[in-house]
């Protein structure tokens, strides 16, 4: 195994700040690593079954990490006592069988009680936790993104909770060397900020949005959730549909013309980004630069009451500005040219 550090005496801050943004209660311990094709040939990650015939996007598994991986997988996988010091001594009795006079062949056996003043100990049975290991995607600098995470959900409202996690993310970290969390119900790490798109043509929703949910990669968007954006979409005709590859496959949008461009992100679902100029650099920027950028190259729709009639009236003024005349209907929109 590499050299890197294998544990923490206490949850780093980094990870209590995160806890602490969590909304949630339940938590999971999760990080993503970019590991080379190099560092899986030369056996670094193979005690966790990641070898040069596992290392395909898409492969999935789980594996309790050996014990000799060390201290924490130790625990894990055959338990542990705590001595505690900290409490006083109390007096217990070990009971061994002794020769009567030193003499067993003519005196026979006796049992003798032989006090002892000892600690206390806690005895704690193995966990077995796994290592859940994906190889979520290829990277552009010939890495790709592996996502660990231990198959075990943590309450924040759990009396052990603290004790728990730092044994959980000890054993990330002891095996991958890195940690993290991450909120049980969007269990998902990114490896890049930059949004790329898969384009697909235009026809029947139905046919569309099972292709874009299949082509969704882990934990793909609810189906439902994406024929109902395709349909708002799909009355102002767009020329393309966007999907987001890679960690950011829950991205979704369509194209109307070069500088007009809108996208969801679907997971999340509070509103709708609708860019101009320069969409394709635009749209691979985290949504926190998005927002910081001049109000003229892009509008934000947020998901309040009446949000898709502020977004058609949008969309007939921007296509009107493009030469496309829309015309809204009570049911229907309809583009003319």
């Amino acid at each position: 195994m590499a050299e890197w550090k294998k544990g923490f005496r206490a949850l780093p801050q980094t990870i209590r700040a995160e806890i602490d943004r969590i909304e949630g209660t339940d938590i999971k311990v999760l990080a993503g690593k970019r590991i080379s094709a190099a560092d899986v040939a030369a056996g670094t990650y193979a005690h966790l079954g990641l070898t040069a015939e596992t290392l395909q996007v898409g492969q999935r598994w789980e594996v309790v990490p050996p014990m000799g991986a060390g201290t924490t997988s130790k625990r894990n996988g055959e338990g542990w006592t705590v001595t505690r010091r900290d409490l006083p001594k109390y007096r217990k009795y070990f009971y061994r069988d002794i020769a009567i006079y030193g003499d067993a062949a003519r005196n026979g056996w006796t049992t003798a009680a032989i006090p002892r003043d000892v600690y206390e100990t806690d005895s704690y049975p193995p966990y077995l936790f796994q290592i859940e290991v994906l190889v979520q995607e290829a990277l552009d600098d010939a890495r790709f993104g592996i996502v660990f995470s231990v198959d075990e959900v943590f309450s924040k409202q759990s009396a052990s909770f603290e004790e728990d996690l730092l044994f959980a993310v000890n054993l990330l970290q002891e095996n991958t060397g890195v940690s993290g969390v991450a909120a049980a119900a969007n269990p998902d790490f990114v490896f890049t900020s930059q949004l790329r798109w898969d384009v697909f043509p235009p026809g029947q929703i139905a046919d569309l949005a099972m292709r874009i949910q299949q082509n969704g990669g882990r934990n793909p968007p609810d189906l439902a959730k994406i024929t109902e954006r395709l349909e708002l979409f799909e009355q102002f005709q767009p020329v393309e549909y966007l999907k987001g590859l890679g960690g950011n496959d829950h991205y979704i949008g369509a194209k109307y013309a070069d500088n007009l461009v809108v996208f969801e992100n679907m997971r999340h679902g509070n509103a709708l980004y609708v860019l101009y100029d320069d969409w394709a650099t635009l749209s691979q920027k985290p949504r926190s630069e998005i927002l910081k950028l001049p109000t003229s190259k892009f509008d934000r729709i947020i998901h309040t009451e009446g949000w898709t009639n502020r977004f058609a009236k949008l969309m007939q003024h921007e296509l009107q500005l493009r030469g496309v005349r829309i015309r809204i209907g009570r049911n229907q929109r309809r583009r003319q040219h």
